[in-house]
């Protein structure tokens, strides 16, 4: 190769590399807008910074849990005002600071259950922190609300609802299930009569169908909190006198009937069948179970006790291995008496099964009306 040709080529590297560094100065570098938190930057980490900053008049924005130039900026200037070295990323300094305790998972010490989680998204929205729908279920909206209330009220922010947050929220809460009910009895008739009076109230979106259930549950707690009322999600004197409504204590078509009219024994016998049968499941799950059971004893298709139809030859699982044997938790009664009550999940359906380890044949060709937890309730 000739100088020249050397020198032609070194002309054209050259050139080429001009032109390079010259398109990688046009594209924004983003490794300094995407600073990130020291333990991820995770939904929560980043709702709880933003909480604090917002609280403290840093962060003017909404608080999502997204990382943007907004929350850099803003925890750059806490940074700054606070001896810390500006570099916009969250680690133990700037957490301890900013009274965020990270990581955040957040939840509620004693379990994140319809009747728990219910309850405080009530007060939550009582307050004005809470912009969603009050349905039991918990979720970043709901984790978001939490922060900031913690944020705001100078406490801990680490988005889990402990005794301090609850005691501040008003409420208390349970390790075991709880679904509410109807002092004098979830009765059709009074189930009704307080979806009407919540749905003209505005609290309650569903189908008035006389049917006690998680929904029903969360509007009485929404609207007992809004009211000023103990959010317990049962409908005593005062949430009957608030909603305007009175209420029978006799009247109205029951279902299965109420407790009151069952012996102890067939009650332990069927939290027995829900706790062999669905422990683990969700709420309604095993409320679904005991449902299953009475509505069989309806049926003109099985034995018409409580007895006969769970000790029906191959009718249940745990009466085949035993488990019928096992002592009922608090939970497995609570659905049983729920499920006597009158509250169906299932519509009426007669079956159901586990369909990842179902081994009948036959029980495919049934039609499935719902599916709650891991098993297929069907008619």
């Amino acid at each position: 190769m000739t100088q020249t040709q050397k020198r032609a080529r070194f002309s054209i590297l050259t050139a080429t590399l001009l032109v390079m560094a010259a398109v990688l100065a046009l594209i924004p570098s983003t490794a300094v807008a995407y600073a990130d938190i020291a333990s991820g930057n995770t939904y929560a980490n980043v709702a709880a910074v933003q909480a604090r900053l917002s609280t403290l008049g840093y962060y003017k924005s909404t608080v999502d849990g997204k990382w943007g130039s907004g929350t850099l900026s803003a925890v750059k200037r806490f940074q700054s005002d606070n001896g810390l070295k500006a570099d916009g990323i969250v680690g133990s300094g700037t957490a301890s600071k900013l009274k965020v305790k990270l990581p955040v998972t957040g939840g509620i010490s004693k379990g994140k259950t319809d009747f728990n989680v219910a309850a405080v998204q009530a007060r939550l929205k009582t307050y004005g922190y809470y912009t969603g729908t009050v349905d039991g279920m918990w979720g970043n909206g709901t984790l978001r609300s939490v922060l900031k209330y913690q944020s705001d009220r100078g406490m801990t922010v680490d988005g889990v609802v402990g005794s301090g947050t609850a005691s501040k929220l008003g409420i208390t809460l349970y390790t075991s299930a709880k679904s509410g009910g109807i002092t004098k009895g979830k009765t059709t008739a009074n189930v009704k009569a307080v979806q009407t009076a919540l749905k003209s109230a505005g609290y309650y979106k569903s189908t008035v169908d006389g049917a006690w259930g998680r929904r029903t549950m969360c509007a009485v707690m929404h609207f007992q909190s809004d009211c000023g009322l103990t959010v317990d999600g049962v409908v005593g004197s005062g949430t009957e006198n608030k909603l305007g409504i009175t209420l029978s204590s006799s009247g109205g078509s029951t279902g299965t009937g109420t407790t009151t009219n069952i012996s102890d024994s067939d009650l332990n016998l069927l939290a027995r069948c829900v706790y062999g049968e669905s422990r683990g499941e969700p709420y309604n799950g095993q409320v679904a179970v005991a449902a299953v059971v009475l509505n069989r004893v309806k049926s003109s298709k099985f034995p018409n006790t409580i007895y006969g139809v769970i000790y029906q030859k191959g009718a249940f699982t745990a009466v085949d291995d035993g488990q019928i044997n096992l002592t009922p938790n608090e939970s497995a009664y609570n659905a049983a008496r729920d499920a006597l009550n009158g509250w169906d999940p299932t519509g009426g359906c007669l079956y159901y099964y586990n369909p990842a380890t179902a081994t009948s044949s036959w029980i495919w060709s049934l039609t499935v009306h719902i599916k709650i937890g891991k098993h297929n309730f069907a008619l």
